[in-house]
């Protein structure tokens, strides 16, 4: 769902994208200072890419919520509603849309292919057009198992810790897997990484709070003179509905969140922008927009 307007802060009136760049400088100084453009909800709202010089943009700017809605807003109901519509079409519900089908892979190990051997002529003759509808099946079998796990999360989260020379077609264009990944620390303060989608890493903890649950980096990251461990929510709204994974399910994450001692996890969150500073308070949050795009596995070390 495209965010034609946004509340904007400074101003104190609906501005579109447009309206933002002309002001950019001038009236408007942040492209973080914009909420929800209903007047009961206060949901932060990223104009990126605005502060990009134009010769530098691959997108001219546009509007992302980058919090959570309050419960009720009609807004917040509509995009959760379009997400889904959009979800129940798709072959692959799993499949990050930001990745193109034709995935790119660099394989510098050799041909994984089986050779058959068959002694028997005569069954070799009377068996040949049987084992290659076989084959080809199988074949195409291999092939859509290997197209969808390479648009998922847990694809590509895999193929970069596997260390896979890999190229990924994106809907910005070809890059190189590393490319994607960005790890949790304070190297680079959070302004200055891209407004493009990326998979943010690190060891985290989940927590349960209520009826929902919180991930909390044990790295830090630098907004500013701002200094602290990013977090995300993972709402009920996500846990409890009907496509959520069993990996992501209530039952699983109460587990990992009541164990004692606490189980650490290497956590995988794929966001179409950097994490923001709270326009509330000294935080530097996340926004979990689908349970698709987080990925963790057990942290040993």
């Amino acid at each position: 769902m495209k965010l034609e307007e946004a509340f904007s802060i400074e101003l104190r009136r609906l501005v579109s994208a447009d309206d933002a760049d002309r002001a950019f400088n001038k009236l408007i100084t942040s492209k973080h200072m914009f909420k929800c453009p209903d007047p009961k909800c206060n949901a932060q709202v990223t104009c990126a890419n605005l502060d990009k010089p134009k010769s530098f943009r691959k997108r001219d700017p546009y509007f992302i919520f980058v919090s959570e809605h309050i419960d009720g807003c009609p807004i917040g109901e509509n995009i959760f509603q379009e997400l889904r519509k959009i979800k129940n079409g798709m072959k692959d519900p799993e499949a990050l849309s930001y990745i193109n089908d034709d995935v790119i892979e660099l394989d510098l190990s050799s041909s994984s292919r089986k050779v058959f051997k068959n002694d028997n002529e005569e069954n070799e003759k009377s068996d040949s057009t049987s084992f290659k509808r076989n084959q080809q099946k199988s074949l195409d079998e291999d092939t859509d198992h290997k197209r969808y796990s390479r648009k998922r999360l847990s694809g590509l989260v895999e193929a970069f810790l596997a260390g896979e020379e890999r190229f990924v077609e994106t809907v910005d264009g070809r890059i190189h897997i590393k490319e994607l990944f960005i790890p949790i620390s304070t190297k680079k303060d959070i302004s200055l990484l891209p407004d493009e989608p990326k998979i943010y890493y690190g060891k985290a903890w989940i927590n349960k709070i209520k009826n929902f649950f919180q991930v909390k980096f044990n790295s830090e990251m630098t907004y500013g003179e701002l200094t602290c461990k990013p977090t995300f929510f993972i709402p009920a709204s996500l846990i409890d509905d009907e496509s959520n994974l069993v990996r992501t399910s209530r039952v699983n994450l109460d587990k990992l969140a009541s164990s004692k001692p606490s189980i650490p996890l290497n956590m995988f969150i794929f966001s179409n922008v950097p994490p923001i500073k709270s326009n509330k308070g000294n935080h530097i949050n996340f926004l979990l927009s689908d349970m698709t795009h987080i990925y963790f596995k057990q942290n040993n070390k």
